[in-house]
């Protein structure tokens, strides 16, 4: 390592780190305390590395350190703690001068701590920086850590090293390892773009979750086979890499943890010594015997003394130098489980941003995910996640068969296809634009589409990929001629977890390919194939596309099978419907080929599959879309074809595309979606509109009636205001570009829609709204009715004292422990709740049940003499330090002022005299939008709304007599700043 950087390899690429977030934040004297006694007991936070006149460079370890480990730099909100680490750890170190460590506290305006650390990789591993996580994080809860000052990891270090005898011993098996090196190749994963003819050592990191679960099944094959956790996962990953880039033999480097030969399992240092690795997987091998095989090459590359000077010439020989590329291209670390904990911290993606490695995949069943550390010269984020969990996907395929199947029986990765790299000697080499290090995502999430049909695809799915570009989106095959069993298929691609949408493609004349279709057969086809769809859509909660292409010659039994399958699955939720007229139109003149349909049941031309593609891709896109809070509709020529002013109500026209349109926005109320009208007309024209007997909107339909004269804006701003909703939450739809215009001008966040004549609407509904949308939670599909019984509730409480109105509005709540049930609307409450939220931070499903293993996860329901409330709040909590830590309390704003602050308020006291917790500890991270929860702990503290962090340590009597509102002026702390 010392070597390659004489030799001109950047500094900071040997330089490693990594970044947590704090919990409970933490004083500066507090962390400063940490860090010592982290040093006192790990020499190498104490060691540098001198050049001795005699005998070359050397360790030196100083007793103390001269100065403090930590520093603490306040932060503005928005700063990426990515890019801090890497500036952190970009200047190279002085190795005679320790510490060759760096503890950066970023402390933020909301309060939120994160603790950025590293070192250089002389004095420190992968496994090091997860051992000084756990030791802080322990020592910050509570626990007692020794500060006494030790030199015990120097010493292990030095008994990990191999006695001379031992080197000389190796010599005997190093010509079987050069044996297993013949005949290996490149891998090469150009997965993103081209390798540069000149390297820039850029690098980005990615944590994949591990599933819950996997690393135990992953431990007790590993033990069926009488192999070690560890080549289970190597040897998968053989498989993988094999499958991926159709390579036999190929080398890997893998670290020796010199730890075990010195059990010294505790210690920092440089204990991991990377080796290359002989990764062989022939396609007509059975798993179990790479798996063996590769257990069997572990074990020897795990003797003591072991070292990568051993092989590196064979590797070279074999051709596997390039000029600015690494020798080896991939590297595997695996942190075998020690029972390490983050106690009090959360691992965050972050790295060095430098790398001379193409990739480095580390697991750590212990920390629950695998850290990914990609070249962006070649990989980027959206690669580097489908790889990883690609990886994972085969690696529980794997765990499921491992005693049955080939390597060549696996599924092949769906990662995409490597790029070509230019030509040396072209304009272009070398010339790769620098890439700009994209957040990496922190879930998998979709990553693909899935496409079946009844006829062979030919380049459609190449096609389709190229149409997708840019939405991270790879397209996946469903089986030939499999399209009924493939729609049925709960392990198939339409049903994936992964697929972010389902493209049927189907043609009735297909059906008799090989066979007759008589007429029996084809009615109860004409059944099953909406039934199964329906199902799909229904099972899966993603879109289902399903699109009728043109047939020659189409008989008219078959036109008709097509016709009636369809009419069963127009404005079903979840489903899009689109005829062949929505494929390629008049740009393609003939769609047809005959020779390659004779041929290969191909019946397309290429344009016509160009097309199919373009088409297909857009609605995937707009399927996708975030969908809007609020629709506000103009009602002239929009709503309905004509002026209701000039024309008089009853003469305008409310059919065809006008009728599909209303039909459209029923179905996105029905989901959740709020209906404003803003018309230019007087109310009692747009009411006789709308009370019309053939209307299918009616008054009671819409939030809101804007009827009036002012300008549209105002009246939209005033709408927003009455409902408490952000104006990017809205989308506008108005047949008039003026309007469109005035209203982009005057509220750029709102999204603003020309809406085209009554003949275009059709084909812009689908477009625009290609699926029928669902409701997510039974809260969506109530929300209009909630809001119409907080009219009923203003009104009456404006006709009273507030204290009068909650004493009258009879609030229960119901407060239950987090279920399946009751999972999604949690999670959608954690990601959308803005106003009332003590700590945001991103609780998925898995967060959440994490939490609930750690402490509890409560929901609250209420009701009222009104109605419903449904699930109006989160609350997730642990007993910590004689008090009732409150990590998470998140409430929708429906119920403010209302008295469920008072109600979960006194649950909390009950709740922690019942858990012997005297008080309750609430926090309030200062956020652009949090100050309703940021008033309420300000008046339970006697604080500053406006300071950058609350908190509040209440005993239980006091929060049972806590009023939200002032008696005396009969105002709520939420109305009160």
């Amino acid at each position: 390592m010392l070597r390659t950087e004489q030799l001109g390899t950047p500094g900071a690429t040997h330089n490693i780190g990594s970044a947590v977030r704090l919990a409970t934040p933490v004083g500066r004297e507090r962390l400063t305390g940490v860090l010592d006694s982290l040093a006192a007991r790990h020499a190498a936070l104490r060691t540098a590395i001198v050049a001795d006149p005699e005998h070359g460079l050397q360790l030196e370890v100083g007793q103390s350190l001269p100065g403090t480990l930590l520093r603490w730099s306040p932060v503005d909100e928005d700063t990426d703690p990515d890019l801090r680490l890497r500036e952190l750890l970009e200047s190279p170190f002085d190795l005679a001068v320790a510490p060759l460590w760096r503890f950066e506290l970023l402390e933020y305006p909301s309060g939120k701590q994160v603790l950025l650390y590293g070192a250089h990789h002389a004095v420190s591993d992968l496994s090091s920086l997860a051992l000084v996580a756990a030791e802080i994080g322990a020592d910050l809860t509570g626990e007692r850590l020794s500060s006494a000052p030790s030199v015990a990891d120097i010493e292990g270090l030095m008994r990990a090293q191999p006695a001379p005898r031992e080197a000389e011993g190796r010599q005997a098996s190093a010509a079987r390892q050069r044996e297993w090196f013949s005949g290996i190749h490149r891998l090469d994963l150009t997965l993103a773009r081209p390798r540069p003819a000149a390297r820039s050592y850029r690098a980005a990191t990615e944590l994949v979750e591990v599933p819950d679960g996997l690393s135990e099944r992953v431990g007790a094959e590993a033990g069926r086979l009488g192999i070690t956790p560890a080549a289970f996962w190597l040897g998968t990953l053989t498989m993988f890499l094999a499958r991926l880039r159709d390579r036999g033999r190929f080398v890997l480097a893998v670290p020796v943890d010199t730890r075990m030969h010195a059990e010294a399992l505790d210690a920092v240092g440089f204990f991991g010594v990377p080796i290359p690795f002989p990764a062989e997987a022939a396609p007509g091998e059975p798993v179990t015997d790479v798996l063996r095989r590769t257990d069997e090459r572990l074990g020897v590359h795990l003797e003591k003394g072991v070292s990568f000077s051993d092989t590196m010439s064979t590797l070279v020989a074999e051709g596997l130098y390039r000029e600015n590329a690494p020798l080896v291209e991939v590297y595997f670390n695996y942190l075998p489980p020690r029972g390490l904990k983050l106690p009090g911290l959360e691992m965050l993606p972050a790295g060095t941003g430098r790398s001379d490695l193409d990739l480095m995949i580390s697991v750590s069943p212990d920390l629950g995910h695998m850290r990914l550390d990609y070249n962006l010269d070649i990989l980027d984020s959206s690669s580097c996640a489908r790889f990883g969990q690609d990886f994972l996907d085969l690696l529980a395929e794997v765990v499921g068969r491992a005693g049955t199947g080939t390597v060549g029986a696996l599924p092949v990765p769906r990662t995409a296809d490597p790029v070509v790299a230019a030509s040396a000697g072209t304009e272009t080499a070398g010339l790769a634009p620098e890439p700009s290090p994209a957040s990496p995502s922190r879930s998998a999430g979709p990553r693909s589409v899935a496409l079946a049909a009844t006829f062979a695809l030919g380049d459609l799915s190449a096609l389709l990929g190229l149409a997708l570009d840019g939405t991270g989106l790879a397209v996946a095959e469903a089986p030939y001629h499999q399209v009924l069993a493939a729609l049925h298929d709960p392990a198939g691609v339409l049903s994936d977890p992964s697929t972010a949408a389902a493209l049927v493609l189907l043609r009735a004349a297909d059906l008799g390919r090989y066979g007759e279709v008589g007429d029996e057969l084809l009615a109860e086809l004409g059944e099953e194939y909406p039934a199964a769809l329906r199902s799909l859509a229904d099972r899966t909660g993603r879109p289902v596309i399903v699109g009728f292409l043109p047939s020659s010659p189409a008989e008219t039994r078959f036109r008709d099978w097509e016709e009636r399958v369809r009419s069963r699955l127009l404005d079903q939720t979840g489903i899009a419907v689109l005829g062949p007229e929505a494929f390629g139109g008049d740009a393609v003149a003939d769609p047809f080929d005959a020779e390659t349909d004779a041929l290969a049941h191909l019946p397309f031309r290429t344009e016509f599959q160009a097309a199919v593609a373009l088409a297909l891709a857009e609605l995937v896109r707009a399927s996708r879309r975030v969908p809007p809070k609020v629709i506000a509709v103009d009602g002239d020529d929009t709503l309905w074809d004509g002026i209701a002013g000039e024309n008089g109500p009853e003469q305008v026209g409310l059919t065809g595309g006008r009728a599909q349109l209303a039909r459209r926005l029923l179905q996105w109320r029905a989901a959740g979606v709020l209906l404003v009208l803003v018309s230019n007309n007087d109310e009692a024209t747009v009411r006789a509109v709308l009370d019309r007997p053939d209307s299918p909107l009616g008054a009671e339909h819409f939030q809101v009636i804007s009827a009036g004269w002012a300008p549209k804006p105002v009246r939209l701003r005033a709408v927003a205001e009455e409902l408490g909703l952000g104006l990017d939450t809205f989308m506008f739809l108005d047949d008039n570009p003026a309007e469109i215009a005035r209203m982009r001008a005057a509220l750029p966040e709102v999204l603003c829609v020309t809406c085209p004549p009554a003949a275009g609407l059709p084909d812009f509904l689908t477009r625009l709204w290609p699926v029928t949308p669902r409701a997510a939670t039974q809260e969506d599909a109530a929300r209009a009715e909630f809001y119409r019984q907080d009219k009923v509730r203003e009104e009456a409480r404006s006709r009273t004292t507030f204290a009068d109105f909650l004493e009258r509005l009879e609030l229960e709540t119901e407060f239950r422990p987090l279920g399946a049930d009751t999972m999604e609307r949690s999670v959608q409450l954690a990601r959308r709740t803005n106003q009332f939220n003590l700590r945001p931070s991103r609780l998925d499903e898995a967060e959440l049940t994490r939490r609930q293993q750690d402490g509890e996860v409560w929901t609250v329901r209420a009701r009222d003499r009104f109605g419903d409330y449904g699930q109006i709040a989160v609350l997730v909590i642990r007993p910590d330090g004689g008090a009732l830590e409150v990590l998470g309390w998140m409430m929708s704003c429906r119920v403010l002022g209302r008295g469920a602050e008072e109600r979960v308020l006194g649950w909390l006291a009950d709740r922690a005299e019942a858990l012997g917790c005297p008080a309750v500890r609430m926090v309030a991270e200062r956020t652009p939008r949090n100050m309703p929860a940021r008033r309420l702990v300000a008046a339970l503290a006697g604080g500053d709304p406006e300071a950058p962090r609350l908190e509040a340590l209440v005993p239980a009597d006091r929060l049972r007599n806590f009023r939200s509102w002032d008696t005396t002026t009969d105002e709520t702390v939420e109305a009160t700043a």
